[in-house]
């Protein structure tokens, strides 16, 4: 294991951690907060850190492979959780030091779920931080998606290969930077368009920033109690948020095309195809039995309808009606969309489509060999030819990741909270995706659960982000071993 150069990286993202953190002290001290001082002091002490870090590992061997790829990835997120936490904590915003991290690891892992309450009375700089993170977490998960799991053969995610510059089969390192520019090039502009969209919709330039930041990262964190509720009734508001949370729950290297001259070609993909599909009919399903409920008229169903599924199947978490209280088969159908999540190599969490979509091909192949027990008939994803290893890879992540679920809501109905509610939550945030049911609930938030609940749940949304085992590895004494 080359702790050194683990060091190294995470001083780098360490320092880039506390340099963000000055943003919302200077917004503090632009607005008259008082916590803008309190971010000031959090973030150079942090950049401190990162900065020795980077100094006392700068002339060792910087190579990097497998293990040193899983430790990294771990720490990114777990590690860095506990610095983001410092300042929320520092300045009250969450009472309590579980509650802060709960908090951190919700914004950098773009779950969006929550623990604090009066957001239209917090100060800007707590608002902005907790954007910057989800924004900041969101990107990170992007390169993870592209890059790294692959690399790493997390999941079956090998089967997924990269177009762009920078990956290749036996290292992490090379040309790795050419990878994240061209990400970051796209997440930007994207970001700009959405933010700039808002603010001519009406919302005010702080909170279109802000929520630009939580719409393309499927982060969900707003800076009213309302979320997204608050701007209620404003069709063209919701219409950006539709199309750019969809934005993010497709696969940043499409986007990349796009950007790279293939025009509508570049959106020629199997598993954006099946997303598509199922995002339409869930919203015409619901819009459908909204209306024949006598519950809303079709058109304000399908409306409603549409925005909820492509805000929950990519993980985004903004609400702006409390589906909780529709019909019970609609409110099933919505946390199946919860489990499932959006493309892979997108912001949002979740099984993720093409894992989906493999599972269901070989379901149909299984059928066929039932028939004609000597054909030779492999699975395909589009023109892909999925390996038997993949497709291995692929049932033995989706089994550890029912099982997970299973786990934790069983931890979390043990400390006391009912059963709807520890169920929906170990969905909403192993799944990534924020609001649950119950007393976390689109109307609610997760502020009312017992310490212990907070904690497991915060350790799901780790597993969820990381896909499973990133995080299970590094817990394994072999792991550690030469």
């Amino acid at each position: 294991m080359n702790l050194a150069a683990v060091a190294y990286i995470m001083g780098l993202l360490t320092a880039g951690l506390g340099s963000f953190m000055l943003l919302p002290g200077l917004a503090g001290v632009y607005f008259g907060d008082k916590d803008g001082t309190q971010f000031m002091v959090c973030g150079l002490m942090v950049l401190a850190l990162g900065g020795l870090l980077v100094v006392m590992n700068k002339d060792r061997e910087l190579e990097l492979g497998h293990r040193e790829g899983f430790l990294i990835t771990f720490l990114s997120w777990a590690g860095l959780s506990i610095l983001a936490a410092w300042p929320l904590y520092v300045t009250h915003a969450a009472p309590t030091w579980a509650d802060a991290w709960f908090e951190a690891v919700s914004g950098l892992t773009t779950t969006g779920a929550t623990i604090m309450t009066g957001l239209d009375a917090k100060g800007h700089g707590v608002l902005l931080w907790r954007s910057l993170l989800q924004w900041l977490g969101g990107m990170g998960i992007v390169v993870l998606a592209v890059a790294v799991l692959p690399f790493l053969g997390v999941g079956g995610m090998q089967m997924y290969r990269s177009e762009l510059p920078g990956v290749t089969k036996d290292k992490l390192q090379p040309r790795l930077r050419q990878t994240a520019q061209a990400l970051w090039l796209v997440y930007f502009v994207f970001t700009a368009l959405c933010g700039g969209l808002y603010w001519l919709g009406g919302m005010n330039g702080f909170d279109a920033v802000c929520h630009a930041m939580t719409t393309l990262s499927s982060g969900g964190f707003s800076t009213h109690d309302a979320s997204f509720g608050y701007f209620a009734g404003n069709v063209f508001l919701e219409g950006v948020c539709m199309v750019f949370m969809l934005a993010a729950a497709v696969n940043f290297t499409l986007h990349y095309r796009l950007f790279s001259g293939w025009g509508a070609k570049a959106y020629n993909d199997i598993e954006l195809k099946v997303m598509l599909a199922v995002i339409g009919g869930a919203a015409l399903c619901i819009a459908l039995v909204l209306a024949l409920e006598g519950l809303l008229p079709f058109g304000h169903g399908l409306w409603l309808g549409a925005y909820n599924v492509i805000s929950l199947i990519s993980t985004t978490g903004f609400t702006n009606v409390d589906y909780s209280q529709w019909p019970v088969g609609l409110v099933i159908g919505l946390l199946v969309l919860m489990f499932m999540g959006g493309c892979s190599g997108s912001t949002s969490g979740g099984m993720k489509v093409l894992r989906i979509w493999v599972i269901v091909q070989e379901g149909r192949q299984e059928l066929f060999r039932l028939l004609h027990p000597f054909a030779v008939r492999p699975v395909k994803v589009g023109k892909a030819v999925v390996s038997p290893v993949v497709m291995q890879a692929v049932a033995a992540y989706a089994g550890l990741y029912i099982l997970t679920f299973a786990v934790v809501s069983v931890l979390v109905a043990a400390t006391g909270v009912d059963i709807v509610t520890a169920f929906s939550t170990s969905i909403a945030t192993l799944g990534n995706v924020g609001p649950a049911l119950g007393e976390a609930g689109p109307a609610g938030n997760f502020a009312g659960l017992p310490q212990a609940a907070k904690v497991i749940l915060t350790w799901a949304m780790l597993l969820g982000r990381l896909e499973l085992y990133t995080v299970i590895l590094v817990f394994v004494p072999r792991f550690w071993r030469p």
